[in-house]
């Protein structure tokens, strides 16, 4: 039976790094790109939050599908298939909902964490690291 492995992606570099990730190491599993669209995520151009309309879940999805066509893009094999999909949340929870409710067998998503002193204590983003602690499948982080 292939794996069927969720990649998160937030357009950062870090998930573009767990797609490739996911790629070479799972050739022959189902690899699901995915983008939680978040409600409260406010951008440096914005004071407030956005209203939640169908034109403006009609932008996201947009946004999304150039994110997803970008990714591809820099993807080495361009003969891989990689699905696609979205959902509007909180990235954590709509991560782990879209986990529980589809056949994902495993989460790969990028770390946005970084070192601090001269510990080079290994830190997590905070999605990174609810996913990490609540997932009941496997995941692993890209750095």
């Amino acid at each position: 039976m292939a794996r069927s492995i969720l990649v998160a992606h937030d357009d950062s570099s870090h998930a573009q790094a767990a797609l490739e990730y996911a790629l070479e190491t799972f050739p022959d599993a189902r690899i699901v790109l995915f983008h939680a669209i978040d409600p409260f995520a406010v951008t440096a151009d914005e004071s407030e939050l956005p209203p939640l309309t169908e034109s403006w879940l009609e932008e996201q999805r947009a946004d999304a599908a150039e994110l997803f066509e970008e990714a591809r893009e820099a993807v080495v094999d361009e003969d891989v298939t990689i699905e696609t999909d979205t959902a509007v949340g909180s990235p954590p929870q709509t991560i782990l909902g879209y986990v529980e409710d589809s056949e994902i067998d495993q989460i790969v998503l990028g770390g946005r964490g970084r070192s601090a002193g001269p510990s080079s204590e290994f830190r997590l983003g905070s999605t990174a690291e609810l996913v990490v602690r609540r997932a009941n499948v496997p995941v692993i982080v890209v750095r």
